[in-house]
């Protein structure tokens, strides 16, 4: 009896001490512009309405298709030293802002992708997210299965 009270006493210490080791690990710091970032979650998009009221005359208003990367894990950004109070946590989404070079994103829906680019807060009006990236480069997290 005392050898399963010391088993079940011993395996709830060890439990507390390895979920508590798990939880108290943080992620990285991203940074915002200049610095590069590189992300990892599902390309997917929404439609938003646009101005001219950006979605209070919906009938008026311009449908914007707008990509968004669903993160498969949060992220934590800042601006680097000595900037103060520009950090932004427990990220799970961000708009990505394709320019004409990087060419369309269209065969990348509903898939597991890979961004590189620069992150920036988002502006409201012309970004749909707290957090938008301008994508430099895309690619496929898998390689294509033949």
């Amino acid at each position: 009896m005392k050898f399963l009270i010391r088993l079940g006493l011993c395996s709830g210490v060890c439990l507390l001490f390895w979920l508590g080791g798990a939880a108290s690990q943080q992620q990285q710091w991203l940074f915002y512009s200049p610095a590069v970032s590189r992300l990892k979650g599902k390309l997917t998009k929404v439609m938003k309405y646009g101005s001219p009221t950006y979605g209070e005359h919906p009938q008026q208003d311009e449908k914007i298709d707008v990509p968004i990367l669903i993160l498969q894990l949060p992220i934590r950004v800042k601006q680097p030293p000595p900037s103060v109070n520009t950090e932004i946590a427990n990220v799970s989404f961000v708009q990505l802002i394709f320019p004409r070079e990087t060419g369309s994103y269209a065969k990348y829906l509903n898939a597991t992708i890979v961004v590189e680019g620069t992150l920036a807060k988002g502006i409201k009006g012309t970004h749909f997210t707290d957090l938008v990236m301008t994508v430099n480069t895309l690619n496929p997290a898998e390689p294509p299965v033949y």
